[in-house]
């Protein structure tokens, strides 16, 4: 691949990454969330391992606008 591909194909990527940011940011949340769903400081919030965005913003409303 020569240096101009690759430099289309990169630009490409993160003009993708950057139109759907908001798409990939909930992802990224659900990911952690989903991860750490019994994690102390999650369960004091009120969590009790709910992964999904909705309680999430529920029991930690000022995280998410």
């Amino acid at each position: 691949m020569d240096f101009e591909a690759l430099k289309k194909m990169k630009l490409e990527y993160i003009e993708d990454v950057m139109a759907r940011a908001d798409e990939i940011q909930k992802e990224i949340l659900g990911d952690i969330l989903s991860k750490n769903a019994r994690v102390e400081y999650l369960t004091r919030f009120g969590l009790d391992g709910r992964t999904d965005l909705e309680s999430f913003k529920k029991f930690i409303p000022f995280f998410i606008r």
